[in-house]
């Protein structure tokens, strides 16, 4: 809210429940935009689109904007016991009140891929993130008290545009949506996670049960094998790096941990072709910045890329003096 009056104070204003719909161009220069909310004059755009946002991209793609195929990751979110990442991190003090609570973050080449952890969330939940139907897509979250049971984290593995054979640039797109779907059939439909013990995974048995660490994804997680629903240089591509990991913080590989299908959000699948300018190619006044664009890796990533579009905009409008 006082980000919101900030803006208002300064003139800006705030449209809410309000989507962009297309672009509107004179000699390759933006001049306005359409919403569902009505069209706008426009002659500089900081598109800091999100990186789900497949309906824009589309829209994207039939105005007439370069878009490309880019490398991403796909995965499983990994639950432990907090306890147990705090006792192989901080040993026979694991447990002191003054210690945080215990945090990792591991990476691991297998072959031409790199497989590591991301987006690590301390005593926290695995969370329901499918933004379509028939599709279970995973993250992960720490409440600010961080004092939930589970530690959980991603465990990806790079993809690669090869991996799609296909020229499409929203080819990455069309991959992680077969993912999802194959994940929400696995899980048995109404939007259940497919998941298994990690030794399971790594024992290549059949999921039966859970045990010591409950999966904490709702509605619901079933117990399945989660090789199913990716293809196996992925599969396989974790299963090393969890046995890489474990020589790490011990009892990564424990048997009880959880892995639930499916991680396929972690980075943009697109990248938005733009200038030594930041400019969008094609279309002078739009400025495609942070990890939807495909320019950023996270949080502070994408905020360093925004800043330094503003710092264009200003250039642009008002010249340092001297």
């Amino acid at each position: 809210t006082s980000i919101r009056k900030e803006i208002e104070s300064l003139g800006g204003e705030v449209h809410f429940n309000t989507a962009l719909t297309g672009l509107e161009r004179k000699n390759g220069r933006l001049v306005g935009i359409t919403t569902t909310n009505g069209s706008f004059a426009c002659e500089t755009l900081v598109f800091a689109v999100g990186h789900s946002a497949r309906d824009t991209f589309s829209m994207l793609m039939d105005s007439g904007l370069v878009l490309e195929c880019k490398p991403f990751s796909v995965g499983f979110r990994a639950e432990h016991l907090q306890t147990e990442i705090e006792k192989s991190l901080y040993h026979e003090a694991a447990g002191h009140p003054a210690l945080p609570r215990g945090e990792y973050q591991l990476s691991q080449h297998v072959g031409d891929r790199c497989v590591y952890t991301f987006c690590m969330c301390p005593g926290g939940v695995v969370v329901a993130s499918s933004s379509a139907e028939n599709q279970v897509v995973t993250n992960g979250m720490s409440y600010h008290s961080r004092s939930e049971r589970n530690a959980n984290s991603a465990v990806i593995v790079q993809v690669n545009p090869s991996d799609f054979a296909s020229a499409d640039p929203l080819s990455g797109i069309i991959f992680q949506e077969k993912l999802e779907n194959a994940a929400f059939r696995l899980g048995g439909g109404y939007y259940s996670a497919p998941a298994m013990r990690v030794g399971d995974f790594l024992n290549r048995k059949k999921p039966e049960h859970f045990g010591s660490v409950a999966p904490t994804y709702r509605p619901n997680a079933v117990p399945r094998d989660i090789r199913k629903c990716m293809p196996p240089a992925i599969s396989n591509g974790i299963e090393d790096g969890i046995r890489t990991f474990a020589r790490q913080i011990h009892n990564f590989d424990m048997y009880d941990a959880v892995l639930t299908a499916i991680e396929s959000r972690s980075s943009s699948p697109v990248r938005i072709a733009r200038d030594e300018n930041g400019e969008a190619t094609r279309l002078k006044g739009l400025y495609p910045v942070g990890e939807g664009a495909g320019y950023a890796g996270g949080i502070v990533s994408a905020a360093v890329d925004g800043m330094r579009a503003a710092e264009r905009i200003i250039s642009r409008f008002k010249p340092m003096r001297g």
